[in-house]
């Protein structure tokens, strides 16, 4: 839970609000708004930040902003 509030707070948000917007996003498109998939090892090291990012922009989207 720690590692999540902190890539919460270095987006800029809580973990209880991406909780949120992952309800109103799966409410809205009936159905869990990313892939649910195993990572690889590399995608661990590669990918994490873009991937964080696209996560977030995906949530908000048609959503007010955060900040």
């Amino acid at each position: 839970m720690e590692a999540a509030q902190r890539v919460a707070a270095e987006m800029g948000t809580t973990p209880g609000e991406v909780v949120r917007l992952l309800f109103v996003q799966m409410v809205k498109r009936r159905s869990i708004p990313f892939p649910l998939t195993a990572d690889s090892p590399e995608d661990e090291v590669v990918g994490p930040a873009r991937r964080r990012a696209e996560l977030f922009d995906e949530l908000h989207e048609g959503q007010p902003a955060a900040r």
